[in-house]
């Protein structure tokens, strides 16, 4: 017991320090795989090769997907095809503020299940925000409806699931299973939030639209998701060879391109962005291979002249972009091996199984309140020290891996949209002249409901028993 409560005060310690900003994740996640390893008697040679060597590449799947994925989303922001898609759903909204405000919000959804990390906020950012500022909608709304769409997009971004992949042990069945259904309850969230801020009446026509389409979509959405999550993809042989008689296509258009020195970008292009999504959901790819044919599509969609030099500059960009996040990603593994340790997950798991719920109710309740935690990449959060909780509640009770996954994503609302701390939201807040708690007091409301529809989600597709 000793052992366990030591163990919990460097947690807590680690915690205040990030809180308070005087050490960052990147350092806090290894220093306290180690400090954990020594205060439990674990022996040099095992803190040496199983925590800090094994670790390391634990979560090498994960890392080298992030990796892939970031030379996409650099080929999308140099061959300009972001900006293209933007440019073009801009002029289709026309001068409606509602139409424009959620087209903007399913624009940027769109591109961030392909985009990540700061620079691809600010490219993206900077076409959006004055779209829509240009209509009078509000900076601060505005602002908010940006976040939500990266949120939004965050959740169908395949990269991001490989950690949980990694860590819960989940097929991309059952991890989309959830995320379908709940982005469709997170998009309802965000067409309410519209119509209260830009208070006309008339707009109520869309909110009633939005509702009925949720209650015709969303039992089935629900139940297939819950019937996937144990059918193992299979790779469809006619699906590969419709990708191979397509890539042929895509090359001859792309020696064409060359031969007639086309500079502009073709309506195919702007596809790219959720051509890996659907080779993995479709043709059930992984998702490194999958994220290379998304890579080689957009080169072929968009050849220039210069596109070989253009692919190279983002292999090093990209994976340049994304070291801090793999850094993170082994300090993660490290942390995990740590925690799963049978002394110290012996240790911690009275305490875990007395504080963690595994019903329904409590479920949804302490969860509820507990979401702040995941701000700060508290404890809460996969992308911080919840990578280590979620071993030890996956370890020490009986929450499934599914339960586990939805209480993370739905309290990963909080954190991805509102929390002060992120470099989207200060560079969001800075462009738009305010400050991130305005930007936190606008969307919190709105996340935190987001967050008990995700937990009471979780209880509908039965990941959680009532009793």
């Amino acid at each position: 017991m000793l052992i366990g409560i030591a163990c919990l005060a460097v947690f807590v310690v680690m915690a205040m320090l990030m809180y308070s900003r005087r050490i960052s994740a990147l350092l806090a996640l290894p220093v306290m795989a180690i400090v954990m390893s020594i205060l439990a008697g674990i022996p040099e040679k095992e803190i040496l090769s199983d925590v800090i060597n094994q670790g390391a590449v634990k979560m090498h799947v994960a890392y080298t997907t992030t990796m892939f994925g970031a030379v996409l989303a650099d080929l999308l922001n140099k061959q300009g095809i972001a900006k293209a898609l933007i440019r073009w759903v801009a002029e289709f909204s026309g001068d409606n503020q509602f139409v424009l405000g959620i087209v903007m919000t399913l624009v940027t959804a769109l591109l961030f299940s392909t985009l990540g990390g700061l620079g691809a906020v600010i490219m993206v950012g900077t076409i959006v925000l004055p779209a829509l500022l240009s209509l009078s909608i509000s900076s601060i709304t505005a602002g908010a409806l940006f976040l939500f769409g990266i949120s939004l997009g965050g959740m169908f971004n395949i990269a991001g699931w490989q950690l949980y992949i990694d860590v819960l042990h989940l097929s991309p069945p059952s991890i989309i299973g959830f995320i379908v259904p709940f982005a469709a309850i997170v998009a309802l969230i965000v067409v309410t939030f519209l119509v209260i801020e830009l208070k006309n009446w008339n707009n109520l026509k869309y909110l009633l639209l939005a509702v009925l389409l949720e209650i015709a979509f969303l039992p089935g959405l629900s139940s297939h998701g819950a019937s996937q999550q144990t059918a193992p993809p299979v790779m469809d042989p006619t699906a590969n060879m419709v990708v191979g008689v397509i890539g042929v296509a895509l090359l001859i258009l792309a020696v064409v391109r060359h031969v007639r020195k086309t500079e502009g970008i073709s309506g195919l292009a702007l596809l790219t962005p959720i051509t890996p999504l659907i080779l993995v959901l479709v043709c059930h790819w992984d998702f490194i291979p999958a994220f290379l044919a998304g890579i080689v599509y957009g080169a072929l969609t968009t050849w220039r002249r210069d596109s070989v030099t253009v692919i190279t500059r983002s292999i090093i960009d990209g994976i340049s972009s994304v070291i801090p996040a793999v850094v993170l990603m082994i300090g993660i593994g490290m942390l995990i091996t740590a925690v799963r340790h049978p002394v110290i997950a012996g240790a911690i798991a009275p305490i875990i199984t007395q504080v963690v719920p595994t019903t329904a109710v409590p479920y949804i309740i302490i969860f509820t309140i507990a979401a702040p935690l995941a701000l700060y990449r508290g404890p809460l959060s996969l992308w911080g020290m919840g990578s280590g909780l979620v071993a030890l509640i996956q370890k020490s009770t009986t929450l499934t891996s599914s339960a586990i996954m939805g209480m993370l994503m739905s309290v990963g609302q909080i954190q991805g949209i509102c929390d002060p701390t992120n470099t989207h939201n200060i560079w969001i807040a800075t462009y738009l002249g305010t400050d991130t708690q305005t930007l936190l007091k606008k969307t919190a409301p709105y996340a935190w409901i987001a967050t008990v529809a995700g937990l009471s989600l979780a209880v509908a597709m039965k990941y959680v028993p009532f009793g």
